[in-house]
């Protein structure tokens, strides 16, 4: 899977490509599954919104599912992740946004690099989201709003906020762009929001400006994001490194494949 040159030159522009119908039905319901049994499963990689239940976010699943371990590496998501950082690329970070029906939170305005350049060491935003639709994305279920082209700007220097929302897990909220910063930069920068069916696949710059809104509908909005990172750009040794779930450490180029991901490799992780 290549992307053509204008799709580059719209990702160099815009700061985010939107691909449709990258994933078939088939592959969505076994994404569905294996998410609800990860979901279910104790653990720190699991993130909960404010009421301590409700699932937030659910870290490295493809460390845990052979499903998810399939898919970072399949070549319609790597293949072109490759061609917009043009160096061979590893899994930084895997996670599963999750917004539930009448009630997913939102997620503040901010950039994603700073986060990583200050906690994590990492060199330079030399990484790319990939961020698949698990369900569909309507103007209802809280759908991630862009500022277009805002990734030109670079990244920002940010304080850590003193009323974390967090620990380990670094939330936008402890990082968010300051309402009147965020005023001017909508003045000059679109705000717009991919929106589409199960299946499409979005690729955004880890330094484009973004944040999301509540779920007040009744439809889910679970959307999963693969970090792929250039392997020579690994995050420098830190004093106190963020654990391996939200920061992977194999720095190993990803190999990829052609095939189409097996519903099967959903239930592999139960035996």
């Amino acid at each position: 899977m290549q992307l053509t040159e204008d799709q580059l030159e719209k990702y160099g522009r815009d700061g985010f490509l939107v691909l449709p119908g990258v994933l078939t039905d088939h592959e969505l319901g076994a994404i569905r599954s294996a998410f609800a049994e990860d979901a279910a499963a104790d653990g720190p990689h699991r993130i909960t919104e404010d009421d301590g239940t409700t699932i937030r976010a659910i870290y490295a699943s493809h460390t845990r599912h052979p499903l998810f371990r399939d898919l970072v590496s399949s070549e319609r998501l790597l293949g072109p992740a490759t061609q917009l950082v043009s160096q061979d690329l590893y899994v930084y970070q895997f996670k599963i946004n999750a917004k539930q029906p009448f009630g997913g939170e939102a997620w503040a305005w901010h950039q994603d690099y700073p986060v990583w350049r200050d906690f994590d060491r990492m060199p330079a935003p030399q990484a790319v989201n990939v961020a698949v639709f698990v369900d569909e994305v309507t103007e209802f279920n809280g759908p991630v709003v862009f500022l277009r082209g805002s990734h030109r700007l670079g990244s920002a220097d940010r304080v850590h906020r003193g009323d974390s929302r967090s620990e380990m897990h670094v939330d936008p909220h402890d990082y968010a762009v300051p309402a009147d910063e965020l005023a001017g930069l909508a003045e000059t920068h679109e705000m717009t929001s991919p929106k589409g069916p199960a299946g499409t696949v979005v690729f955004f710059h880890p330094e484009i400006v973004h944040g999301s809104a509540p779920n007040i509908s009744p439809f889910p909005r679970n959307l999963l994001i693969a970090t792929y990172n250039a392997s020579e750009n690994a995050p420098r040794p830190a004093v106190e490194p963020r654990p391996e779930y939200l920061v992977g450490r194999d720095t190993t180029p990803l190999v990829p494949h052609s095939r189409e991901l097996h519903p099967a490799l959903a239930l592999e992780a139960r035996s």
